[in-house]
């Protein structure tokens, strides 16, 4: 097992290294390494599963799949409250995705921020003029209200469709 050959080589993690939980769960036994979850990591029921198994030290917590900002701030706060570390991220996306993460990352406990993707910086394409930015290893945070940027609504093009409400 590849994770056990890694023993040797210090403090490293592992990221999720199955596809389920489960399986998970069979390598953690397996290793002495630390472990962070990713995909299997939905919602807060998931999170409590794993961490009631000892399935990890931190997670990746993703904005999509968890549902959006708001799910993924209670999900920060319980994995906060556990002493997880954290991963703030998403699958992908560019400014908008970036802003939210960011605002995220920026109100979580520096003891439990373990690292955090700002996804613009492999996007060419920005609707809010590339920022929040990260330079050097470092991502910055805007200050104003809401998420904090302008977006250039002219750059979004047509609607697909539209509706009203009743």
């Amino acid at each position: 097992m590849v994770s056990k050959a890694l023993e040797s080589l210090g403090t490293i993690f592992v990221e999720q290294p199955c596809r389920t939980l489960e399986e998970c769960l069979i390598v953690r036994q397996r290793t002495s390494l630390p472990m962070i979850l990713d995909e299997v990591i939905t919602d807060l029921q998931t999170l409590m599963r794993a961490y009631q198994a000892g399935a990890m030290e931190a997670i990746n917590l993703k904005l999509s799949r968890a549902g959006g900002l708001t799910r993924a701030r209670l999900m920060r706060d319980v994995a906060e409250e556990l002493g997880l570390r954290l991963t703030i991220e998403d699958t992908w996306g560019g400014d908008l995705t970036t802003a939210a993460i960011s605002q995220l990352a920026a109100s979580t406990a520096p003891e439990a921020l373990f690292t955090v993707s700002y996804m613009n910086d492999w996007v060419n394409e920005h609707i809010a003029g590339y920022m929040p930015r990260s330079a050097e290893g470092y991502g910055t945070v805007s200050l104003l209200p809401g998420l904090g940027i302008d977006v250039d609504v002219e750059r979004l093009g047509a609607p697909e469709f539209s509706f009203r409400a009743p």
